[in-house]
Order: structure tokens, then C-alpha cells, then sequence
């Protein structure tokens, strides 16, 4: 009964046909089948026609999720060095204010990519590493453990302190040079009045007035 309406749910999807046969050829090996038997096939049918697994596997999770900060953590640090471009320095100081944040770029891509190198040697596969074998033996698979959650979290943590530092330094860099300010003198525009005495313009004395007849 519950193989019947696990081929009814399949047959409401697109690929059915396909999925129908993949059940009934593993249950219809002439062993009889459990409820597990019958939910693992209907799982596995489900994810060949959908093209998606019912879960994500740790290993896979852990990737997808260090990936995703370390790139978002590289794209702020990036526009933030982007930005510094506009500083208005003297013209004699633009090319070493350009050379400071090219070679801040440069670390900065060179260090994300360390960190995704080193998060992607602790998460190869789908379901762990392969454990050291001799030639010929079956594969063994080290499984996903906590201890190997904690690390990508570490060289996450430590990659976006590194990126972060990288574009604080450049900053200071930036602002220590000298700054160029456009605009124009106070006293520009007015009469050099410099070594005057303060009356200049003034009439050097000032006539009597005349006297007003007596009556």
C-alpha cells in the first residue's frame, strides 16, 4: 500500500515514467521489501526526477556557507578600497595614492582565495573525505564531524579579520597623505592695501569752515 502511493505521488511529477521504473526494478528483486526499503527508493526516485536531495549533506552545507561569508566580507572590503580612488590628494601624490590601493587589492584577492583553498581541502566531496588507503582496497569515508565544522569556522574568522586589516591599513595609508583642498585665498579678489598707512585716501587735512557773519 505504501509502494502504491508512492508511485501515485511520482506519477504527478515530470519524469514519472522514469521514476516508476527505478522503484520497481529495486523492488521487484524477489526479496521482500520493508517500509525503510520502500522509503528509501521513493526518496532516491524523487531526487532523480527533481534533481535535488531531500537534504543537504553537512559537508556540503559547511562549504556552501564559509564560500558565501568569505565572498560577502571580500565585496565590502573591495568597494570600500574602490572608493578611496576619489580621495583628492596633490597631483604629485595620485600615483602612490593608486599604488596603495592596487597592492591592497592584490593581497586582498590573494588572501580570499587562500581561505577558500583551505576551507575547500576540509570539505571535498559530498560525504567527507577519503581516508588514506591501500591500492585496491574500498573507499572509507572520514565523516563531517563538529571538529571539522569549528576549523572552516577559524580560518573563516581569521580570513575576514586578515581582509579587514588589509583595507584599514590602506586607509591609514591613504590619510596620511597630504591632502589637496581646491579653493582660493581669503583675500583674494581684494586691493593690496599691504605697507598703507591706515588714512590712506584720505585728504591729508580738512578745511576750515567758514566763519558765519555776525548779526
Amino acid at each position: 500500500m505504501l509502494f502504491g502511493k508512492a508511485l501515485t505521488i511520482l506519477s504527478t511529477l515530470k519524469g514519472a515514467a522514469a521514476a516508476t521504473v527505478v522503484a520497481a526494478a529495486a523492488l521487484g528483486t524477489g526479496v521482500a521489501a520493508t517500509n525503510e526499503d520502500v522509503h528509501n527508493v521513493v526518496n532516491t526516485a524523487l531526487e532523480t526526477v527533481t534533481g535535488k536531495a531531500s537534504s543537504q549533506p553537512a559537508v556540503v552545507a559547511a562549504r556552501n556557507d564559509a564560500d558565501k561569508k568569505l565572498r560577502d566580507a571580500f565585496q565590502d572590503d573591495h568597494q570600500k578600497l574602490v572608493k578611496m580612488h576619489s580621495t583628492h590628494v596633490d597631483s604629485t601624490d595620485r600615483a602612490k595614492l593608486d599604488d596603495t590601493i592596487n597592492t591592497a587589492d592584490a593581497a586582498l584577492r590573494t588572501r580570499l582565495t587562500q581561505a577558500l583553498n583551505d576551507v575547500a581541502a576540509l570539505t571535498l566531496g559530498r560525504n567527507g573525505l577519503e581516508s588514506p588507503k591501500p591500492t585496491g582496497s574500498p573507499d572509507i569515508k572520514i565523516p563531517f564531524t563538529a571538529d571539522k565544522q569549528s576549523k572552516v569556522d577559524d580560518i573563516v574568522k581569521i580570513a575576514i579579520a586578515d581582509m579587514d586589516k588589509l583595507v584599514t591599513d590602506a586607509e591609514a595609508a591613504v590619510a596620511a597623505l597630504p591632502a589637496f583642498a581646491p579653493g582660493k585665498p581669503d583675500d583674494a579678489g581684494k586691493p593690496d592695501d599691504a605697507g598703507k598707512p591706515a588714512d590712506a585716501g584720505k585728504p591729508a587735512t580738512v578745511p576750515t569752515p567758514p566763519a558765519h557773519p555776525t548779526p
